[in-house]
């Protein structure tokens, strides 16, 4: 029986669309598709992930690579949380779940200033039981320390916890562990796919 549902953040309660961000600036899609493979797609943006680099250390990086992209560079830099705004119907889901008896977990990828910034605007986070956030604990998905930190932390039986995440390399580990996995994407519909796991929603 499922008793803990455990969510991933980005794109799943909060959105994280770079491409969609760009375009307020730039009209040019193959360029925007470099930018997002040059930067956001790369291990030096993991390691922010991590917390084992800041944001200036990572920004003064990626601008002594990409020289040519300084202005896009600077600009994302000083905007790009603007783009975390919340996936409304999930966050319902969410409380839905909450109010239904289950008990409600975090376990997301996310650079520490960026949840910092979620985390104030965003009331749900006050109703969660436990949180497991990559830069707090310097391990990032899907390697297994993450996950296995939050079955600890929480004392969780992995059998009764399910994993929502959009990244399908992310629930590969969750797997290995025995638990249940749904993989969000834009027209997946989360509460069927949760009440195929017979969880009350």
């Amino acid at each position: 029986m499922i008793r803990n549902i455990i969510f991933d953040i980005g794109n799943v309660l909060i959105n994280f669309k770079p491409d969609q961000f760009l375009r307020r600036y730039i009209n040019d899609e193959l360029r925007i598709k470099e930018f997002i493979t040059k930067v956001v797609k790369t291990e030096l943006w993991l390691n922010l992930d991590r917390g084992i680099i800041s944001l200036q250390e990572a920004r003064d990086e990626y601008l002594e690579r990409y020289p040519e992209e300084s202005n896009l560079l600077l600009t994302f830099f000083d905007h790009w949380k603007e783009m975390l705004t919340p996936i409304t119907h999930n966050i319902q889901i969410l409380r839905e779940l909450k109010a239904n008896g289950y008990r409600i977990y975090l376990l997301s990828n996310y650079i520490q200033e960026a949840f910092d910034y979620v985390q104030d605007r965003n009331e749900f986070f006050t109703i969660v039981d436990g949180k497991i956030i990559s830069s707090e604990i310097k391990s990032a998905k899907p390697e297994a320390k993450i996950y296995q930190k939050l079955l600890d932390k929480y004392n969780l039986n992995p059998e009764q916890c399910v994993f929502i995440d959009d990244v399908e390399s992310n629930l590969h580990q969750a797997q290995s562990l025995k638990i249940k996995t749904i993989h969000y994407l834009k027209d997946t519909d989360l509460r069927s796919e949760l009440r195929t796991l017979n969880v009350k929603i």
